[in-house]
């Protein structure tokens, strides 16, 4: 088990030490974008992408089952089972990609020009984004299976190194977007799927010289291989459709209900959202080959302690920083944004909490993957896959606000927590009750109480750079002292301790 730990302790250093880059690039490059673009052109490309990437949502079943397969291959030691399931997904992914260009070159263009509320005279650029769009996803759907060798092989330092040349190079695109004197948004669309061509090249050149399944592809599916991949991918995909359906599906709805501005304000939103996600991820990503190695190991202990320990650290890491964050949104778009569009604070702050509760549930559902129950994961999580959307389109047809369509989404998370919980018990033995309250419960009951001080501190001074500081410092020092006394058990405390005496010991030497 301590060698586990250090492993993910290791690679979660790699995915934070990405994500901090990340994070800071991706506010300059956001802040860019919408001033080069403008609300509008802003909105048109989120909607139009959105729309896109509604097609992608084969890649992101076999994605899990891809690295799946590969992290059970690694675990037992089976080198001829591990480049069979990458010259199979290498076949099942380019099939894909055949299938989702068709898609959109007919029935997506049908949508854009027919359905988009789009004005007339920006159709055109809309257009073009569109046929950008598709070859950027042409390209992530060819890149998948080399994206999950890299994380099944757990090297998880490379996937950072790429994943901030990628960023680092979007940020070099702005630049070009500026001098370029063309459409800025058709411009846009054509530099970052360039971006993305020269991610894939980097993964594969990178693949093939050090991962020798990933040498000599041969077009060729094994068989029994191929069946029991679209088995377990034929059961995850109601769950991957439905998440990617109910994404996307909000978008093109707040599009046709409202306007490309709204639309604007979700690109924002999901931006910061996003960057949230990507930093308090990092530790799940980390564990995720641990879980599926621990299940074909059959270590059940292990595997139990797993999900408990990188569910409680991940909502710990979370709560730092979305409590500061939910306290000063207003001041910190502000600053970011200099105009900030309608709704984007509204949208932010009710996905911050929408976290807490999916966060709680993700290690969940990786477990379950993990033991290959992914059929009674896609049916019975079916009712609260199904309610999302129609709860969205009753609210809006209604007339309410956008901010509406937020807090119904919390709704279907609540579902998805007991469902999974519920799963893990019954073919695991997982101890769901103790999970809940130790868990959920008490996370969510202690980052309440962590914003208490912040919120009177935050009332009783005006908005400014003062409050700003006092406010986040009071409520990350709340927050860090309430989940070490509370929330963390004491065997997570000594494993974090030891780790601040390694660093300050290995400091002083």
């Amino acid at each position: 088990m301590e060698e586990s730990n250090k492993r993910i302790f290791k690679n979660t250093v790699y995915l934070y030490f990405r994500q901090l880059i990340i994070i800071a690039l991706s506010f300059i490059s956001t802040r860019i974008v919408l001033d080069k673009l403008g609300v509008d052109d802003y909105g048109i490309y989120n909607v139009v992408g959105g729309f896109v990437s509604l097609f992608t949502i084969l890649n992101s079943v076999l994605n899990s089952a891809t690295r799946r397969f590969m992290a059970i291959a690694i675990g037992a030691g089976d080198s001829s089972a591990l480049k069979k399931t990458f010259d199979t997904s290498i076949v099942l992914h380019a099939m894909i990609a055949l299938a989702v260009m068709i898609l959109l070159e007919t029935l997506g263009l049908w949508v854009l020009n027919a359905k988009l509320n789009i004005v007339p005279d920006r159709m055109a650029a809309a257009n073009w984004v569109f046929q950008f769009s598709v070859l950027n996803v042409i390209v992530t759907i060819t890149q998948t299976p080399y994206t999950a060798a890299v994380t099944a092989h757990e090297k998880f330092n490379i996937y950072a190194i790429i994943s901030i040349f990628d960023i680092i190079a979007k940020i070099a695109v702005l630049f070009l977007l500026v001098v370029i004197p063309l459409d800025k948004l058709i411009v846009y669309a054509a530099l970052t799927f360039t971006v993305s061509l020269i991610s894939r090249l980097i993964y594969i050149g990178y693949c093939s010289r050090n991962f020798p399944e990933c040498r000599k592809i041969r077009m060729k599916a094994d068989k029994p291989l191929l069946s029991d991949m679209l088995r377990f991918s034929g059961w995850d995909s109601f769950g991957n459709v439905t998440s990617i359906a109910n994404t996307q599906g909000i978008t093109l709805m707040l599009n046709m209900f409202f306007n490309t501005a709204v639309n604007a304000s979700r690109g924002l939103s999901n931006s910061v959202t996003a960057t949230i996600d990507q930093f308090v991820s990092g530790f799940i990503q980390a564990a995720e080959p641990q879980l599926a190695k621990f299940y074909a190991q059959n270590d059940d202990k292990r595997f139990e302690k797993l999900i408990f320990n990188v569910s409680q650290i991940t909502l710990f890491m979370l709560a730092i920083i979305a409590v500061p964050v939910w306290m000063e949104m207003e001041f910190v778009l502000q600053l970011w944004l200099g105009t900030v569009p309608e709704y984007t604070a509204e949208f932010i702050k009710i996905t911050i909490i929408s976290c807490f509760v999916s966060y709680s549930n993700l290690m969940l559902i990786k477990g379950c993957t993990a033991i290959g129950r992914v059929k009674e994961n896609s049916l019975y999580m079916a009712p609260a896959a199904l309610i999302h959307l129609p709860l969205v389109y009753i609210v809006l047809k209604l007339g309410w606000s956008p901010v509406a369509v937020y807090w119904v989404s919390i709704i279907p998370s609540v579902m998805r927590m007991f469902i999974a919980l519920n799963i893990l018990k019954r073919f695991k033995r997982f101890p769901a009750l103790r999970y809940f309250t130790t868990i959920f419960l008490k996370n969510m009951a202690i980052v309440i109480l962590a914003c208490v001080i912040p919120y009177i501190i935050r009332n009783m001074m005006a908005e400014g750079w003062l409050r700003f500081l006092v406010v986040c410092g009071v409520s990350v020092i709340c927050t860090v002292i309430l989940m070490w006394l509370l929330a963390l058990n004491g065997e997570t405390r000594k494993m974090v301790l030891k780790k601040v005496v390694n660093i300050l010991s290995s400091q002083k030497k």
